[in-house]
Formats: structure tokens, sequence, C-alpha cells
């Protein structure tokens, strides 16, 4: 029995290379997503980043702050008696002059006790004067007394005088009694003469000091007088100085007390910044440091003259004074921002400021690839900022350009791509 010979077939090569095919389309495919994808294991859309691109140049440190301007000369008028608002003349808003009228205050007590105190300081004034007019009287009946007894000296005196001459004569007309008698009348009208001058001196003096009680309790007298008189003078309630007013606090009808505030009036010529810093920024404020005040219409400058030690709800005061003309539409209470000047760094590189991205801080950023398909995490130091720009450190050079939005959603990945 012979064996049959089986012819072998061979099998085609398609059959035999079958897994080529598929190794070449998942290699093909790799390098497709490998090109396409890169490592990227998050998608985002081109229109939720907003990108920005690191520059060189110098960099200007300022500090934004809201604020408003304050006068710097601002005056409460306040009532300096009682009484009731009669009339008021002016409102909040009206430019007034020193001396002009604001309120008109009612108080008929007050003209009572003038019309009281004028009354009497006129009888004490009728007083004095027939208190004087008596001391006068007495006076000049005591001068005339003093001529007399000056009279009857001298009388006495020419009578000793003859009498001694004829003795000296040897005249035996007068006797040695009526002489003695002559000296004795000398001596006599001499001492009265001289009790009646000192008598007159005093009298004098007397009437000095009581010219000067008199017109003391005059003065006592006139001086409550003039005190009503300035009471009732300051019912009429006057600008204590020009400026603009800000507030009016009694209506018409109300009663106001002694100290009592009518008025509140702001010199509108002289004004400072009153700007709002954040705490965490104020450490680099100083005094001197330049500002520009914004008022949306014109820009002022400035320089810090004041920075508040106390700290209320995260902002500190901060003073500026207005070294520049004010424009027309500055006036007190008006919002303000402001600049202020903190440093000028020269050559320095820098970025606009991404969102979350402290100062003296290091973080990761996302860089743009060169096709700006891609971006990466890259960790980059930050040194100053400003109110959008922030300084470049390390980590990032001249013309990178990163995603400055917000990338919180995607923090965790390394490398993320661009649609």
């Amino acid at each position: 029995m012979m064996d049959i010979q089986r012819e072998t077939r061979q099998k085609p090569w398609w059959k035999k290379y079958w897994f080529v095919l598929p190794v070449t389309i998942v290699a093909l495919g790799s390098y497709s997503l490998r090109t396409n994808l890169g490592n990227a294991s998050y998608f985002i859309d081109r229109s939720q980043v907003v990108t920005a691109t690191v520059e060189q140049g110098d960099f200007r440190v300022n500090v934004r702050a809201t604020g408003v301007l304050k006068p710097l000369n601002i005056r409460w008028v306040s009532s300096q008696v009682s009484g009731r608002a009669e009339q008021v003349f002016v409102k909040a808003g009206a430019k007034v002059n020193q001396g002009d009228m604001l309120v008109q205050l009612s108080n008929p007590e007050l003209h009572r006790n003038l019309e009281k105190a004028r009354w009497e300081l006129e009888a004490k004034k009728a007083e004095s004067h027939v208190a004087w007019v008596t001391l006068e009287s007495q006076f000049v009946d005591l001068e005339n007394s003093v001529l007399s007894a000056e009279y009857s000296y001298q009388s006495a005196k020419l009578k000793l005088d003859a009498e001694t001459a004829l003795l000296a004569q040897g005249n035996a007309t007068v006797s040695a009694l009526e002489y003695q008698r002559s000296q004795l009348a000398v001596k006599q009208q001499q001492q009265f003469w001289q009790a009646q001058q000192q008598k007159a001196d005093k009298m004098q003096a007397n009437m000095a000091a009581t010219k000067v009680a008199q017109q003391a309790r005059i003065g006592l007298v006139e001086n409550n007088y003039q005190r009503v008189k300035e009471q009732v003078a300051a019912l009429q309630v006057k600008a204590s100085t020009s400026g603009v007013v800000q507030q009016v606090s009694l209506e018409l009808g109300e009663r106001a007390q002694v100290g009592d505030s009518v008025a509140l009036i702001a010199d509108q010529k002289s004004l400072f910044a009153e700007l709002q810093v954040q705490e965490v920024r104020v450490r680099d404020i100083a005094l001197g440091q330049l500002v520009t005040i914004d008022t949306r219409t014109s820009e002022i400058t400035g320089e810090v003259i004041r920075i508040d030690p106390a700290v209320t709800a995260g902002m500190v005061l901060v003073d500026v004074k207005l070294t520049s003309e004010l424009p027309v539409e500055a006036r007190p209470e008006l919002t303000v921002d402001g600049l202020i000047a903190i440093s000028n760094i020269e050559n320095t590189l820098y970025v606009k400021r991404p969102v979350y991205a402290p100062r003296h801080s290091q973080i990761g950023l996302f860089k743009l690839s060169e096709n700006q398909q891609f971006a990466s995490k890259a960790t980059v130091a930050l040194g100053q900022s400003s109110v959008n720009k922030i300084q470049v450190l390390n980590g990032l050079v001249l013309g990178d350009e990163i995603i400055i939005s917000d990338t919180s959603n995607w923090q965790e990945h390394q490398e993320i791509k661009i649609n």
C-alpha cells in the first residue's frame, strides 16, 4: 500500500503577518495622540484663559487705595444761648462768608433780662453821680475852711510881726502879756491851718477811693449788662469762618440748648485726601511718598503726611496732603482713588499679576508652549507687586507667556491642553 504524499500549501503573507497592521495602527494612533495631546492630562478651551507676556524694564511699585477728600479746616458752629429756631437762612451746600447769618433764635426771657440790666446800669450810674456830687460839695466846704484857717494864721502872724518890731524899737505900747498872747494865737492858727490841710488831704484820698469803688460797682453792673447784651446778640447764630455749609443740625421751630451744634462749615479751598489702605500693604508706605489722586475727572498730586497707627476692619487710614491746584470738582466727601508710589525697580522682569499670586512668594504658574497649544506648570519666584503687575525673580524669562486667569480647577495637573 503506497502512501500518498500531500502537497503542502503555503499561507498567504497577509495571514502570516496579520498583526502588523493593528500594531501599526496603534503606533500611528499613539504618535498622533502624542503629537496632539502631549503629556496633557487636562483640557481647557482657549476662551476660558487669559494670558500675559513677561516684560523687562523699570518696574514701578504702587499701592492703590480708595478714599474721600476731607476739609483741612472745618468748624462746628454752636449755639451760645438757648432759644427756639425762628428762621433758618442756609442749607447744606450753601457758600457763606464769616459773619453771615445762619439761624435766628428767639428767647423772650433774654430780652427781658437785657432791659432789666440796662435799667440797673442807669440807676447805678445815677446813684454814683449823686454820691460824687455830695463828696465834691463837702470837699469844697473843706477847702474853704482851709483857706479861712490860712487867712486867720496870716492875720495873727502879721500882728505878731508888728508887735515884735515895736518891742525891738523899745515902744512900751505893747505889753509882754499881749505879746505872749499874740505868739500863742499864731501857734494856734498855724496848727488849725495844718489840721484843716490834713483833713482836706484825707478827704481827697477818700474821694479817690470812693470813686474807684463806685467805678468798680458800675463796672460790675455794666459787665452784667454787656453779658446779657451779648447773649441777645448771640440769638443771631453767625458763621465763624468762610466756607461751604456741610450740615445744618437745627430745623425750624426746634429748640437749641447752650453748646448745641447748629451748622458745620468747611473750607473748600483747603482739602486733603483720606485713603483706606489694606493693612498688609501699609508697611510699604512711608511719610513723604508721592501720591496721585484720581477724581474720575482730574488728577491731583500729593504726598503722604500721616499714617494712622490703628487698624479698623483690616484697613489703615492714610492722610495725603494735596500739593497741586485743586480742580473745580474737588469738594469735601468726594470719593477718589489714590495711587501711592512705593519704589521704582530698574531693569527687572515683570508680568501682569495672575490671580492668587501673592508678592514675595513661590507659586506654580502655567507657561504656554511655543505653539500655544499646551501649558506646563513652572515654579516661579515672585517679588514686589504693584496695582496690576508683579515682579518675576526666577522661573520665567523675557517673552514667556503665562496664564494669569484663575487656574485653581487644574492646579493638580502638570500640563494642560488648550483647544
